[in-house]
């Protein structure tokens, strides 16, 4: 069974939203700052791969030290990603592993 982008809607006017923004689908789906951080920089990649070291670089953008150890980052990356994953299931948006050391990217399915 494939997933349909399910309409959500507009935080302001609560209008449906048949092609939510980014801020849109992290209100919606009420995802906390780091997992709309993953998102946003797996989002950023339109469809093509994203490496991990990438989603790290938004992940701690405003870290003064640049965030934890690679290890806790990557903890903390894995961790982030199954939040999302689970709170986007079924919406029509999804993350999908590329394969080993090839990154993730964003999945989103249409009605049609």
């Amino acid at each position: 069974m494939t997933d349909h982008l399910v309409s959500v809607p507009c935080p302001c006017c609560k209008q449906p939203v048949n092609a939510p923004s980014l801020d849109i689908v992290i209100d919606h789906y009420g995802l906390r700052p780091l997992e709309g951080r993953v998102l946003s920089a797996i989002w950023r990649g339109k469809g093509m791969p994203v490496m991990a070291e990438r989603v790290f670089d938004i992940m701690y953008a405003d870290a003064p030290d640049g965030g934890p150890e690679p290890s806790r980052m990557y903890a903390a990356f894995k961790v982030s990603l199954c939040h999302v994953r689970q709170k986007l299931k079924g919406s029509g948006i999804s993350i999908e592993s590329v394969g080993y050391r090839r990154g993730f990217r964003l999945q989103i399915s249409t009605k049609g």
